[in-house]
């Protein structure tokens, strides 16, 4: 289990997700699904692992005081039972 501080980066990265680019990095493009807590858990982070050449998938919790989650998926009075976005 990894611990890092808050606010460092490194490169101009983010730690949390310098750590996770580099842990992954000898198993890039071979179609793994990574399990992250919310602290290593970001939209841009996830989005990166997505493409190509890293081919990963992910799943993982976030916290709800993230910048780029969209405000509309905190609407859950008006959506339908068993409805996802």
């Amino acid at each position: 289990m990894l611990h890092l501080g808050s606010n460092t980066q490194i490169k101009g990265v983010p730690l949390s997700s310098y750590f996770v680019e580099e842990l992954t990095r000898s198993v890039q493009g071979n179609n793994r699904n990574f399990t992250m807590d919310n602290w290593f858990t970001s939209i841009p982070l996830t989005d990166k692992l997505l493409k190509i050449p890293m081919n990963f998938t992910v799943a993982g919790t976030i916290r709800k005081n993230k910048r780029e989650i969209l405000p509309g998926l905190f609407e859950l009075q008006t959506r339908s039972v068993e409805t996802f976005m």
